[in-house]
């Protein structure tokens, strides 16, 4: 089996110096053939110039378009592989992540999410679980990605891998396969936020299956690279990127008209003007969405809703 691994960084040499040898030493260990591929996107950091010095066993090249999502793309074209694995600049793995995460690799699933977890930059504070298996859920006119069962909660007598309906993009595996069907990450979503959600719900509608990793834990810098709570572009790309979501993804008409209620009561004029700018791309899109769907937005919220439940009552059991 052949795994690419794939890092997008943006001024990100600090993190690369101190994450990447990890990644590398990972690679060096694992059972499968694996690559690194690190995807600059206009940093003006000294990336360009140090990198090859650094780094001289990692293949290193450089975005042409714009954004997180576009990076990717370009580095899933390196290399012809069975597996991408996604990575982003600020995330550390231990020495066995290839080999525990190969196991979860099989051809017959979409993505295989991790177990993350979080560590503060400057604090020095023990980690703690970030991401485990994703749920999602609808509420206030949109849908939702923020819940997660994690480890600790989890029944320790479950003998294949759990559904997840979900992924984290700092640290996720995606079919090749699937991958190339769906086209990679939209350009719609540039330059960041909600790209991979994208990604994850159109294979989900065309019933591809996601797993969750539960032995594997990337330790995340959470916040260290875009400064979600501070960054005044961050907070207009989530609040827009939303919106392009629901109105690329989502069909089904109650859904549809709770979000337009919730829009009307909290308008937000700005991100919804860059919107209908983009609208005929998003009509493109939601066409081709549309064309290849099998399960509808009630069967996926409704899967996640049950399995919410029947992991806490087996945990209620033991």
């Amino acid at each position: 089996m052949q795994i690419s691994v794939v890092i997008p960084s943006k001024n990100g040499l600090l993190h690369l110096k101190e994450c990447l040898p990890s990644v590398v030493q990972a690679a060096g260990q694992a059972r499968d053939e694996v690559r690194i591929v690190v995807v600059d996107d206009h940093s003006t950091d000294g990336t360009a110039q140090e990198f090859s010095r650094l780094f001289p066993t990692v293949f290193y090249c450089q975005n042409e378009g714009f954004g997180a999502g576009d990076a990717r793309n370009t580095g899933v074209k390196a290399f012809a592989c069975d597996w991408i694995v996604f990575l982003d600049n600020d995330v550390l793995v231990d020495p066995d992540f290839f080999n525990t995460l190969g196991f979860y690799l099989k051809p017959d699933l979409f993505c295989v999410t991790c177990a993350g977890y979080k560590v503060h930059p400057t604090s020095g504070s023990q980690p703690r679980q970030l991401d485990g298996i994703k749920l999602i859920s609808w509420k206030k006119g949109f849908p939702r990605f923020d819940k997660n069962i994690f480890n600790s909660t989890l029944p320790q007598t479950h003998q294949t891998p759990y559904p997840s309906y979900g992924i984290q993009g700092a640290y996720f595996a995606c079919n090749r396969s699937c991958f190339d069907q769906l086209n990679g990450f939209d350009p719609l979503f540039s330059p960041y936020m909600l790209e991979e959600t994208d990604l994850m719900y159109r294979g989900l509608k065309r019933g591809w299956k996601i797993v969750y990793a539960p032995d594997t834990a990337p330790l995340h810098k959470w916040g260290s690279t875009i400064h979600s709570k501070t960054n005044q572009t961050t907070r207009f790309l989530s609040k827009r990127n939303r919106i392009l979501f629901v109105w690329k993804n989502i069909t089904d008409k109650k859904l549809l008209f709770n979000h337009g209620l919730w829009m009307l009561m909290r308008p937000t004029p700005v991100a919804l003007w860059a919107c209908i700018r983009l609208w005929p791309q998003i009509r493109r899109a939601r066409a081709q969405q549309l064309k290849n769907s099998i399960l509808t937005d009630r069967t996926i919220l409704s899967g996640s809703h049950d399995l919410f439940k029947t992991l806490r009552e087996r945990k209620k059991c033991k």
